[in-house]
């Protein structure tokens, strides 16, 4: 059973990677080349610090505004973790993991309205 969650989720993190890589549109539209373009610039940009973390995971990037992105925290096992989350300023975003045991964890980014998704990695000590 715990292989059956592993392989869920390895898959559902490279979902997530496969679809702001590839073109958005039917059988590469042309016309989506420049949201691809935008969101691997977009991806590059984030950045999660403390890693690894005790306390809090800040979420930062300036492309992406911290009011709209939303943040889903899932355990190495793909189960969705409740947390709090507190927007610091329009490009930064703090999620509390001191209650989270030891181990890696998963950070899923979206936007809908400029159609980014991405998947983070950190550590919690």
């Amino acid at each position: 059973m715990r292989t059956l969650n592993l392989i869920f989720l390895l898959l559902f993190a490279l979902a997530f990677e496969i679809s702001y890589a590839q073109p958005g549109g039917p059988l590469g539209d042309p016309g989506s080349q420049g949201v691809q373009l935008e969101n691997q610039d977009i991806s590059k940009s984030i950045s999660i610090y403390p890693n690894p973390a005790t306390d809090f995971v800040i979420v930062k990037s300036p492309a992406l505004n911290a009011h709209q992105v939303k943040l889903t925290v899932f355990n190495i096992l793909g189960n969705e973790m409740q947390t709090e989350i507190e927007v610091i300023d329009d490009h930064e975003v703090r999620v509390r993991v001191k209650e989270f045991s030891a181990g890696y964890y998963l950070i899923a980014v979206r936007d809908e309205k400029i159609q980014f998704k991405g998947t983070y990695k950190f550590l919690k000590r």
